[in-house]
């Protein structure tokens, strides 16, 4: 079909890549053929080999994405959707098919919240859809566990899911109500070929938190390196490790491994055009796959899998979910279904207008973050810093769902632009008001504008005195730190100052370390009726057109 003439090519394309199993695979069969049927039938098969991949071989295709974040109706730039991402999986499937080749679909997690589609069913219908995508197996990604193990739990259960989450590294699966839902690995034959997945997911502490007390995820790679040991041992032809870590992480698991095969990732929502190869222990060059986000692309990798050990890579296409790809009729009235269940959820119509902006609703555009620290998240900023009745407002900007263009905004724009809550039924994030001394925010001035920031800060109530003697806003690439003023003075190193942030922010670190957080703020307590979403409508409302400051 013509849809599938999209993608690039994989420059590595017939690169042999040599392992260490050292299994033969007998010829007695056809060389009594040969010695039967004489010269002439010698000659003519000896024609037919050279021109096959391998006699011994048996291709298979990996089909691939990942972070998905239930964008089931696509992005607002155009790409992606889940119904004619199962159009191109099918096509994919069925042309292997008509080739002899069995096909296998891997999903490198974080398949969960992130949509606003995840209010669909209460998350329900995000397990849903793996299984109408025809996902095989997935990992467990760190958003698919936001409301906690037993929450996804009860969603697997209820969406009776078909498709296989493995993580080897998430401890106490038993307590989270995960045991028997989630596999350290399965094993899945393909041909004449044992292939076994297992999975590794992200172990930062500040995603961990919905897991605690009860569950926690173990540091990734001794986990990944002992079930790779025991891979060997299980006689497996081929080991993938699907993977939600990222590739920082992917790339000293294969450089530490010696039995991998592949890897499959996701996390850093990347989009390799063609594998990234990293030489393993001994030296053999192991390919890592990513597919961006959001359903915008899907990858096809065919594999040449030797019965003497040996492996090929055949072909690497990455093909992107474009509007021109017909759509699945039986994923088009799933979406249109949760397009109505969401509505259902939040009680409102998804078109109502609530205002007008003259900038652009920092967010991501197509699987990309854009724009952090525009005007739209000093606005974030003002508004949590003016509700808590504080000093200063803090807003995270990588927080932001979908980029939002200038224009009216309506009720779904804004949710969409802001989809977080911690349970049902909440009216989002709520605001906290905190204290901490003014050395600690000297410390934050320095990560404002830094590339080691471990979060994009935007931040409100900063100021500093222009040429003329006023008070301006402070830009972190515009002025000095030590020019920086909070009500019009000098910060003070012992001196008390209030704050506001997104209330996730403290709950996560109460979460993972209570001492940690009451070293670092003083005090601290929600801000009564603070929750985001209705603030944020009135704000908009209040202040349309939104306009930089």
């Amino acid at each position: 079909m013509a849809f599938l003439t999209q993608g690039n090519p994989l420059g590595h394309r017939g690169k042999k890549v040599s392992t260490n199993r050292g299994k033969k695979y007998s010829l007695s069969g056809i060389s009594r053929v040969v010695l039967n049927g004489g010269m002439t039938i010698f000659k003519f098969l000896i024609l037919f080999v050279a021109f096959l991949p391998s006699v011994h071989a048996r291709l298979v295709q990996i089909i691939h994405t990942n972070d998905l974040h239930s964008y089931f109706a696509g992005t607002r730039g155009g790409m992606g959707g889940y119904a004619r991402l199962k159009t191109l999986v099918d096509e994919l499937k069925a042309q292997a098919t008509a080739k002899g080749m069995p096909s296998v679909y891997l999903d490198g997690g974080d398949f969960g919240e992130g949509s606003t589609y995840y209010f669909s069913n209460q998350g329900v219908d995000s397990l849903r859809g793996l299984d109408l995508l025809g996902v095989d197996v997935t990992v467990l990604g760190n958003h698919d566990f936001i409301l906690g193990g037993r929450q996804l739990a009860n969603q697997i259960k209820e969406a009776k899911l078909s498709a296989s989450i493995v993580s080897a590294n998430m401890g106490n699966k038993r307590m989270t109500g995960l045991l028997n839902y989630m596999p350290d690995s399965v094993d899945i034959t393909l041909g004449e070929h044992k292939v076994r997945v297992f999975g590794l997911t992200t172990p930062e502490l500040h995603f961990q938190y919905p897991l605690r007390p009860l569950g926690f995820i173990l540091p990734p790679h001794n986990i990944g390196l002992k079930v790779a040991e025991k891979a060997a041992k299980d006689d497996i032809d081929y080991l993938i490790a699907l993977t939600h870590i990222g590739i920082e992480r992917d790339t000293k698991l294969v450089q530490k491994s010696r039995s991998i095969d592949l890897v499959v990732g996701g996390h850093d929502h990347i989009r390799f055009e063609q594998p990234k190869y990293v030489k393993n222990a001994d030296g053999r060059e192991i390919p890592i796959l990513q597919a961006g986000a959001h359903a915008t692309a899907v990858g096809s990798l065919i594999l040449d899998l030797q019965k003497d050990g040996a492996t090929k890579v055949i072909d690497y296409r990455l093909y992107d979910v474009t509007q021109d790809i017909p759509e699945d009729e039986k994923i088009k009235a799933f979406v249109e279904e949760a397009y109505v269940n969401r509505e259902m959820y939040f009680k409102r119509s998804w078109e109502e207008v609530i205002g007008f902006s003259e900038i652009t609703l920092n967010g991501n555009y197509n699987g990309v973050d854009q724009n952090q620290k525009s005007c739209w998240s000093q606005h974030m900023a003002k508004l949590t810093r003016i509700t808590a009745k504080a000093d200063l407002g803090f807003q995270v900007d990588n927080f932001q769902g979908e980029e939002i263009a200038p224009g009216p905004i309506r009720y779904g724009d804004m949710i969409d632009n802001f989809p977080h809550f911690r349970k049902w039924g909440d009216n989002g994030w709520k605001i906290v008001k905190a204290s901490v001394p003014g050395f600690l925010l000297k410390f934050a001035l320095k990560f404002l504008n830094s590339p080691d920031s471990p979060l994009p800060l935007t931040i409100d109530g900063f100021n500093v005195k222009n040429e003329e003697g006023k008070l301006v806003t402070y830009h972190p690439e515009k002025h000095r730190n030590q020019k920086v003023l909070v009500g019009g003075y000098p910060i003070k190193n012992f001196k008390i100052y209030s704050i506001a942030l997104p209330s996730e922010l403290t709950f996560a670190l109460l979460k993972t370390s209570s001492f940690l957080a009451n070293l670092v703020f003083i005090n601290y307590s929600e801000v009564k009726d603070g929750f985001y979403w209705p603030l944020l409508e009135k704000y908009i409302k209040d202040n349309s057109p939104l306009q930089c400051e």
